[in-house]
C-alpha cells in the first residue's frame, strides 16, 4: 500500500518512480533543475529518497517531479522483490499509465528493444532481393502499426518516444531499401556501322537497279578531280525528328519519370510536402498534425535550421494548447466528485504552461482542499496572482493561504486588494475583520 499523504500524480512517499528506458534527455530540452532531479532518480528510486536528496526543497522538487513525469521522462515503477539476494525488478514502462492497451503497450516495448539488432531487412520483415512492390506494402503494414498519428489524441506518455523512433527506423529501411534497383540486363553491342559502297573499278557491270535496268556510273567532274583512293562516298546526316513527334515526346516523359524517381528528386519533394503539410496544420490550430510532421522531416534532414524552428513553435503551440485543454478537463472532472484527477490534470496544465494563471489559481485552490503541501500550494497561488493581479478570487485564495502561514502583514495587504476590486466581498471583510487587532 501506498504511503499516507501521497503525492498527486507521483503516488505514496514510498512509492518509486523509474527513468524511462533509452531515454534522449537532449530532446526533451530539460532545465538545469529537472536535469539535477533527473540524475537523482537514475534507472529506479524511492520518492521520499528522492526528496530527502534533492538540494531544492521538498515542495520545488516534487514541482520538478511532475514536470518530468508530464514530459515521459519518468514514470511510477512497480518494484517486484524476490529472494535475496537478487535485485528487486523493474517494470516500469509496462507500468506507465497510457491510453494503451497491454497487448500495444507489449508490441510498442519489443519492437523498439529489437530495432538495435537489425538490419532494414528485418526491420521491414521482407526478405533480401524483395521487390520495391513488397518493400512498400511491408512499409505500409508496419506504419498501421507504429506510425504515431494512429494514437492521435491520446496520452501517450513514454511511448511517443517510442514510437517516433520505430517509425523514423521503418522509414530509413524503406528508403534504403527502395533506392537498390534490381540489376539490368546488359546492352546489346552496337551493330557495325554500314560502309558506303566503293566506287566500282572501271569495267565492273554496273549496280542493278530495281526495275532490272543497269544505272549508269556517274561521270566525274568536269573539272577532272577525283576522290582520293581508297575514300568512302560522304552519307549525309540522318534529319532531326520533328519537336511534335510522338517518339520524342515518348521518350521525355519517359526520361522525367525516371528524374523523378530519382531517390535524391524523391527524398527532396516528400521533404516539401511535409512541410507544406505541417505549416498547414499549425495555421488551422492542429498542433499535433504539425509537430508529427516536422519532426519526420527533421528526422530526415536534421540539417534544416527553419524546421528546427518551426517544430520548437508547434511544440510550444502544441502546449498552449495542451494546457488549456486540461484545465478544462479538470474542472469536469471535479464537476464530477474526482478532486485528485482534477488536481492532476492542473498541475499537468501548470506543467505544460507555467505562464497560464487560471492553471495555477485551480491547482492551489484544489490543492488547499485536498490537504497538500502549504509550501507548494502557496507558490501556486503567488503565480497566479502575479500573472493576473486584477483577479479578486486570486488575490482571496493568496491572502487566505498567507494567513494560515502566519504572514498576517502580507495578507492583509491582498485582503485589501480583494475589497479594491470587489467592495462587496464577505470573504475579504471577514479576514480583515480577523486582522483588525493585530495592527491597531
Amino acid at each position: 500500500m501506498s504511503a499516507p499523504n501521497p503525492i498527486v500524480g507521483l503516488g505514496g512517499r514510498t512509492d518509486h518512480i523509474a527513468t524511462v528506458p533509452q531515454l534522449d534527455p537532449a530532446r526533451l530540452q530539460l532545465s538545469p533543475e529537472e536535469g539535477s532531479v533527473l540524475a537523482l532518480v537514475g534507472r529506479v528510486e524511492r520518492i521520499d529518497s528522492v526528496l530527502s536528496r534533492s538540494s531544492l526543497g521538498e515542495a520545488r522538487t516534487i514541482a520538478v517531479l511532475l514536470s518530468l513525469r508530464a514530459k515521459g521522462a519518468i514514470v511510477p515503477a512497480r518494484v517486484v522483490q524476490r529472494a535475496p539476494p537478487a535485485a528487486p525488478v523493474v517494470d516500469a514502462a509496462m507500468a506507465e499509465e497510457v491510453d494503451l492497451e497491454p497487448e500495444q503497450k507489449r508490441d510498442i516495448i519489443e519492437m523498439e528493444r529489437s530495432l538495435d539488432g537489425m538490419d532494414h531487412h528485418a526491420v521491414l520483415g521482407v526478405a533480401r532481393g524483395a521487390s520495391p512492390q513488397e518493400v512498400k506494402q511491408a512499409y505500409y503494414n508496419a506504419s498501421r502499426r507504429f506510425h504515431p498519428d494512429r494514437y492521435f489524441g491520446k496520452n501517450l506518455g513514454s511511448f511517443r518516444a517510442r514510437l517516433e523512433r520505430i517509425f523514423k527506423r521503418l522509414t530509413d529501411a524503406h528508403n534504403a531499401l527502395s533506392r537498390q534497383e534490381p540489376p539490368r540486363a546488359p546492352a546489346a553491342p552496337p551493330a557495325p556501322a554500314a560502309r558506303a559502297p566503293a566506287t566500282p573499278p572501271p569495267g565492273a557491270p554496273s549496280a542493278r537497279t530495281p526495275s532490272g535496268t543497269f544505272a549508269a556510273t556517274q561521270p566525274p567532274a568536269t573539272s577532272g578531280a577525283r576522290p582520293p583512293s581508297g575514300a568512302f562516298a560522304a552519307v549525309p546526316p540522318p534529319a532531326a525528328a520533328p519537336a511534335d513527334d510522338p517518339e520524342s515526346e515518348a521518350r521525355r516523359a519517359e526520361r522525367q519519370a525516371r528524374l523523378a524517381r530519382h531517390p535524391y528528386m524523391a527524398r527532396s519533394h516528400k521533404l516539401t510536402e511535409l512541410i507544406a503539410r505541417g505549416k498547414a496544420a499549425t495555421a488551422r490550430g492542429d498542433f499535433e498534425r504539425a509537430y508529427q510532421d516536422f519532426n519526420h522531416v527533421l528526422g530526415l534532414d536534421p540539417k534544416n535550421r527553419e524546421v528546427a524552428q518551426l517544430l520548437v513553435e508547434a511544440r510550444r503551440k502544441h502546449d498552449l494548447h495542451r494546457a488549456q485543454t486540461e484545465v478544462e478537463r479538470g474542472q469536469e472532472l471535479e464537476m464530477r466528485g474526482d478532486f485528485a484527477g482534477a488536481q492532476a490534470a492542473y498541475r499537468l496544465a501548470v506543467s505544460l504552461n507555467a505562464d497560464n494563471p487560471e492553471a495555477a489559481f485551480q491547482a492551489a485552490r484544489v490543492g488547499r482542499e485536498l490537504t497538500q503541501d502549504p509550501q507548494e500550494v502557496l507558490k501556486l497561488a503567488q503565480r497566479a496572482v502575479e500573472l493576473k493581479p486584477g483577479r479578486a478570487d486570486y488575490q482571496l485564495l493568496l491572502a487566505q493561504l498567507l494567513l494560515v502561514a502566519g504572514q498576517k502583514k502580507q495578507a492583509k495587504h491582498h485582503f485589501e486588494e480583494v475589497v479594491r476590486l470587489d467592495p462587496d466581498n464577505a470573504d475579504a471583510r471577514a479576514g480583515l475583520k480577523k486582522l483588525r487587532w493585530t495592527f491597531t
